[in-house]
């Protein structure tokens, strides 16, 4: 292991900022951590709280990240790179304004480097304006012309300018320069799925998956891309392990709860809408999916007033106005006869249910404008 100190008793010697490690050498990670707080606990300087706060950005501890550039600037408000620091952990904790802001004022203070500027290029690409996010590309290539992640944007962009095709090029580059960043995985394995490559899809979510084995995305991503090749078995384990990794991944459970639903297994399709419900309360049309579970386990009550806020939300939603009436109905004359065609009962997968196409509202991915006949499968603001 790197001796972080020297063996002198110097006190200057033991409280020196040791350098940041690479991201993915754990041990040296650790020690570098202890040395600044250390350094922080002995003579609490500025340039120990902002390289605590920028190993704790790469640790992806974003709280403790925005605490400590925060004492930084507190202490040090002129040094540029510390406002940098502090426009990346904003723009992870999907604070896009509060990033830009920070990182314009970095640039003020005389801040110039590939990443301030690719920040920036992310920013303005998130709002559309794609001639301010390409001149800050341009930039940053000027100072790096091999910066995997000013490939990555640049793609992006081509992408949502509608060149499928020149962008799955700016991607497949990236991954040359930086075969370790995830986000060019996570667009190359969408685009390929919404273009019903599935092949290259499920390719690249596996080379992701070989270097982030445990991130929530890529398991969840797994799931979407073997539901939308009828393989619901697989789909339904990578989502119920995607809910193990994070919990609080709510499009987990919905996708799952589909193919519950479909398997007739309501009772376990009605945990998963709750749970979605309880996690996010917006979800589009989430009392519908609760209320058709409740109306099949004979909870007409429950399913009548699962309706009636659906549509009381929706008006438009004539799944949830047909079963507020159907369930009443079967509340006071219970008959197992119903005319009425029910989601599940017209031979479909449940990716084909209103609202329910695996793409449409789970992750933040690429739709992109080819002439191509793609199938209709999709956007993080975060950690």
């Amino acid at each position: 292991m790197l001796v972080l100190f020297s063996c002198g008793t110097d006190p200057r010697q033991q409280t020196r900022i040791p350098p940041l490690p690479s991201a993915n050498d754990s041990l040296r990670t650790e020690a570098a951590l202890q040395a600044l707080t250390r350094a922080i606990n002995q003579s609490s300087p500025a340039s120990a709280y902002a390289k605590r706060a920028r190993l704790y950005l790469e640790m992806g501890r974003l709280k403790e990240a925005l605490a400590d550039i925060d004492e930084a600037i507190g202490r040090n408000n002129t040094d540029g790179t510390y406002f940098l620091i502090r426009a990346r952990v904003l723009q992870g904790l999907k604070q896009p304004q509060k990033a830009l802001d920070n990182a314009q004022r970095a640039e003020i203070l005389g801040a110039d480097s590939p990443e301030l500027y690719i920040l920036m290029a992310d920013v303005w690409q998130q709002r559309n304006q794609f001639a301010k996010a390409r001149l800050y590309l341009a930039k940053a290539l000027q100072m790096a012309p091999y910066d995997g992640e000013a490939y990555f944007f640049n793609g992006l962009i081509t992408a949502k300018q509608g060149d499928t095709s020149q962008a799955l090029a700016l991607y497949q580059q990236s991954l040359k320069l930086k075969p370790r960043y995830l986000e060019t995985y996570n667009q190359l394995s969408s685009i390929y799925r919404s273009l019903g490559d599935l092949g290259s899809a499920l390719t690249y979510n596996e080379q992701a998956i070989r270097y982030f084995p445990e991130d929530a995305r890529l398991t969840y991503g797994r799931g979407l891309i073997y539901h939308a090749g009828g393989r619901l078995d697989s789909a339904l384990t990578f989502y119920r392990h995607t809910v193990q990794i994070d919990p609080t991944y709510y499009q987990a459970n919905f996708q799952a709860g589909l193919i519950l639903q479909r398997y007739r297994a309501y009772s376990q399709a009605l945990a998963n809408y709750s749970r979605v419900q309880q996690l996010n309360p917006q979800f589009p049309r989430i009392h519908t999916y609760i209320g058709f579970c409740q109306e099949q386990l004979g909870m007409y009550e429950q399913a009548v007033a699962s309706y009636t806020q659906s549509a009381r939300l929706n008006p438009a939603d004539g799944q949830a106005v047909a079963g507020m009436w159907r369930a009443q109905r079967r509340m006071y004359n219970p008959n197992p006869y119903n005319s009425v065609l029910l989601p599940d009962e017209d031979g479909k997968s449940a990716a084909s249910e209103p609202n329910a196409a695996p793409v449409q509202m789970e992750i933040q991915t690429i739709k992109p404008r080819t002439q191509l006949s793609t199938p209709g499968d999709s956007t993080r603001a975060n950690r």
